[in-house]
């Protein structure tokens, strides 16, 4: 196996979308309530969200703003072309650390792509297991190319969304902009009981930098 240096560059990727989390109306830093927000977003966005209004509304706001989000798909629920029964929202969105507890979402191929570097990850590392090893070669290159792709996908700034989007030219046009989840909670704040739901997402403008 090679590492490969060209398949990550060459592909039109044009939706990573750095994201904020705020619980009732106060933002949040912690990474368990980051990653649980986003979890709940991919699996509303994934669909089917057809029979549900908050959830056409919040799918709707995405389809403007990401070229690569497909609402048509959502409707109906995103599916794997080569696979008949159920799908996981990873399948086709993933949520991605950067520096400085940053978190981005990748939607569209990139989403894809990163979801089956992942899946090779896991087979070469189930597969050193297998001969009772802890690492091996394999297992060191395909996390190398996972790594290097999350790493591309966060610093090229040309792949981030923007603050308009025409889908009949297919052009982003303004600044970037960050996706703002918005969550209710049942304000049972520090409890074991905790839960929060989705009720939001909202676009605000970003420094280049950012």
């Amino acid at each position: 196996m090679q590492i490969n240096r060209s398949q990550n560059y060459h592909i039109n990727f044009t939706s990573v979308i750095p994201v904020r989390v705020f619980i009732d109306g106060m933002e949040t830093f912690s990474e368990k309530n980051i990653k649980a927000a986003s979890r709940q977003l991919i699996t509303t966005i994934k669909g089917p969200v057809r029979n549900n209004e908050k959830s056409v509304i919040i799918a709707g706001k995405l389809a403007q703003k990401d070229p690569d989000f497909n609402f048509s798909r959502a409707l109906n629920g995103y599916r794997l072309s080569d696979k008949n029964g159920k799908s996981n929202p990873s399948d086709f969105f993933r949520l991605i650390r950067g520096k400085n507890n940053s978190y981005y979402i990748l939607t569209g191929k990139q989403g894809e792509h990163l979801a089956s570097l992942g899946k090779t990850v896991g087979k070469e590392r189930a597969s050193a297991k297998e001969h009772n090893q802890a690492s091996s070669f394999d297992l060191y290159v395909a996390k190398r190319n996972y790594e290097r792709f999350i790493k591309n996908c966060i610093n090229n700034l040309k792949l981030r969304i923007t603050e308009f989007y025409n889908p009949y030219t297919g052009q982003k046009t303004g600044k970037p902009v960050i996706m703002d989840i918005f969550m209710e909670s049942n304000k049972k704040y520090g409890q074991t009981n905790f839960k929060m739901e989705l009720s939001d997402i909202k676009f605000s403008i970003i420094k280049q930098n950012a």
